[in-house]
């Protein structure tokens, strides 16, 4: 009510659904269709039913929900920035203007003319996952298909060995069939695709527990070595041996599933990680040929997750920042400089393109990080 009359109109042109979002919280507390409004609200004087409605539909559809600095979340709608469309593929990402009350949008990698500048509706956790359920979360939403370049793509992070060649066959956009194979342009039978998605569904069961076991020996290993714990670095040994195992048994009793697979990648950075620390501790205790030969197959592991993530989205982010800061890690073990800087250097180009936007209560750690990583780059 208290917006100029051409502000209002303005807003009320942006984007509305019918209906509110099934999976939004305006349609748990008034209902699809605003049932609940007349009870719930109490329309201003100037204001019908009907505009509040629309504005309660065009803010849902359009805001965006920003962290403060004291912890607590900012609503905003911006008339020009709230006209940016999603992209499972963004070439840009917005942030927090250099002034309050302003938002910047800035490119992620060089765009052409004529382009379209195209962001991230959706969080990392969800852009890093499959088609299916990145459209699951886009629909219940904001209530749209994503049509974007790799959405209409053979999902990448769903591959799958071909019986034919052993080369790479990828699940269709429409998330249930197969793509002709990359290499050879067989299609895989009825029985073949069975198959395979039976193989998935069983993967997808046992990875959780698999990559839970990985990361919690790995704490426990890490644990004991800073305590100089021998008999508890001796036990916690024990169990990272039988987790590694639990990771390798897991891809392995489903070789239809090819290690660019996002199960595959989950297993492979889990149980990297767990090795790295386990052959810290064999360096501790001397054995450095085996602990090297640890090492070397940890930045082996990690070095194809990496690949394969990046190959699927290609664009910089928190998570592969961290994993090439691992990765650079296992690499100053083995005394690989040049392996280590690139890897640093490009964890670096990453933080520049993306931490300026990062929320409020993580601008100090950030910033430490990217200072951290600069120093052990400029020793080098």
């Amino acid at each position: 009510a208290a917006l100029e009359s051409t502000v209002r109109t303005d807003i009320l042109q942006l984007c509305c659904p019918d209906q509110a979002a099934a999976g939004g919280h305006l349609a748990s507390v008034l209902g699809l269709d605003g049932d609940g409004a007349s009870t719930q609200l109490r329309c201003p004087a100037s204001v019908t039913s009907e505009e509040l409605w629309r504005f309660l539909r065009v803010l849902e559809c359009n805001s965006f929900q920003v962290s403060t600095e004291d912890g607590r979340c900012r609503v905003e709608l911006l008339l020009t920035t709230s006209r940016t469309n999603h992209s499972c593929l963004p070439n840009a990402l917005r942030g927090p203007g250099s002034s309050p009350g302003m938002v910047e949008i800035r490119a992620l990698r060089p765009v052409a003319a004529g382009e379209e500048i195209s962001i991230s509706y959706v969080d990392e956790e969800i852009l890093t996952k499959p088609t299916g359920v990145r459209h699951e979360r886009l629909r219940n939403r904001w209530q749209f298909r994503c049509g974007c370049v790799r959405c209409a793509a053979p999902d990448m992070l769903r591959a799958f060995r071909c019986p034919s060649c052993r080369g790479m066959v990828l699940v269709a956009p429409d998330g249930r069939s197969f793509a002709p194979c990359r290499d050879c342009g067989t299609c895989l039978s009825t029985a073949e695709a069975d198959d395979a998605m039976k193989a998935e569904q069983e993967l997808a069961e046992c990875v959780p527990d698999a990559v839970r076991d990985a990361q919690v020996t790995a704490g426990a290993v890490q644990s004991a070595l800073e305590r100089r714990d021998g008999p508890g670095f001796e036990k916690a040994s024990e169990a990272a041996v039988k987790a590694l195992g639990k990771c390798a048994a897991a891809a392995a009793k489903h070789p239809q599933v090819l290690p660019a697979h996002h199960l595959v990648v989950a297993l492979a950075k889990a149980a990297s990680t767990l090795r790295a620390v386990l052959g810290d501790g064999l360096m501790a205790g001397g054995r450095e040929d085996m602990a090297k030969e640890y090492w070397r197959l940890a930045a082996a592991e990690m070095q194809e997750a990496i690949e394969a993530e990046y190959t699927a989205l290609p664009i910089p982010r928190d998570g592969r920042i961290a994993d090439l800061i691992g990765l650079g890690g296992f690499h100053r073990r083995l005394d690989k400089v040049d392996a280590c800087r690139g890897c640093l250097s490009e964890s670096l180009e990453a933080m520049r393109l993306t931490y300026w936007a990062c929320e409020p209560q993580r601008k100090a750690a950030a910033q430490a990080m990217q200072q951290g990583v600069q120093a052990a780059v400029a020793e080098m």
